[in-house]
């Protein structure tokens, strides 16, 4: 079952494709080809053969109506020899389908991840061998402005998620990105990024979403953050599980929406967040 590490940097992604050819530049030096814009393709990479080929994510580059350059997004926690092995079907199938270059990129939680991934594959033809781009905590961009936050927040999520304990200006940034953050997602974007951070990092970050100390121009912080006190965290956990849910397509009723935002113990809670990513009905949360 993904876990919430596992789907919130994809679930970034899909909803802001426009991060991929800025992580390419940034994290990896790779000169990314014009285009007007980055839009989310379909990840499912099956062509005849009767085994699926799924990627955990997929953007295309289009100058135009132009395929330039399509990317496969994988995120990768543990070692899995078979998921790597599919990795060079995935680019062959998409560069098949899409008639235009296809490049590999995966998401690594540690450093220690990101030299296993990074290994090259050797296919056996002659020449054929495929190096993963891998970006992992240390090739994450650190985003410290808040005018480059607010022009694209996910970046700046993930920023916060990977620099947040060492650098400050990141969880600053942070804040206005989330001030920026379509309404639905910032649930669950501000829970992501508090996973990443050590307790001093944690406190930090709370106290700048404090409505003491920011004038924000929306209700997120009054409604959600809680700032401080732990009904205000229970709340903001209920809103997670709520924006999951949306953000994945499905209607939640008032029932379940009732039964959700009513809930006091945040253990339960926490619970539903990491079901919410992979139940087929809303209704399966409680199961």
């Amino acid at each position: 079952m993904p876990s919430r590490a596992h789907e919130i940097p994809l679930r970034i992604i899909q909803n802001q494709p426009a991060m991929v050819p800025v992580l390419l530049r940034e994290s990896l030096g790779i000169d990314v080809p014009h285009h007007t814009e980055a839009v989310s393709t379909s990840s499912v990479l099956t062509n005849c053969d009767p085994k699926e080929l799924n990627s955990d994510g997929a953007t295309l580059l289009r100058d135009g109506t132009r395929h330039v350059l399509a990317v496969v997004v994988e995120r990768q926690h543990g070692r899995d020899s078979g998921k790597r092995a599919s990795w060079p079907a995935y680019l062959t199938t998409l560069n098949l389908r899409l008639k235009c270059p296809a490049v590999l990129v995966v998401l690594c939680p540690d450093e220690a991840m990101v030299r296993w991934c990074a290994t090259p594959i050797e296919v056996g033809h002659p020449g054929f061998v495929l190096t993963p781009l891998v970006i992992g905590p240390g090739t994450t961009p650190v985003v410290t402005d808040l005018e480059q936050a607010r022009a694209l927040p996910e970046l700046a999520v993930l920023s916060a998620y990977a620099h947040g304990n060492t650098q400050p200006g990141t969880l600053k940034a942070v804040v206005e990105a989330l001030e920026s953050t379509a309404p639905e997602h910032r649930a669950f974007y501000y829970d992501y990024v508090l996973a990443g951070l050590n307790e001093a990092a944690r406190k930090d970050l709370e106290g700048l979403m404090s409505v003491d100390t920011y004038e924000w121009q929306s209700d997120f912080a009054r409604k959600y953050v809680g700032l401080g006190r732990e009904e205000g965290r229970e709340e903001g956990v209920a809103r997670s599980v709520i924006g999951f849910l949306v953000a994945r397509g499905f209607t939640v009723s008032d029932e379940v929406r009732e039964r959700i935002e009513s809930c006091s113990d945040l253990d339960v809670l926490e619970s539903w967040v990491t079901k919410a990513v992979s139940v087929q009905s809303p209704e399966q949360l409680f199961d």
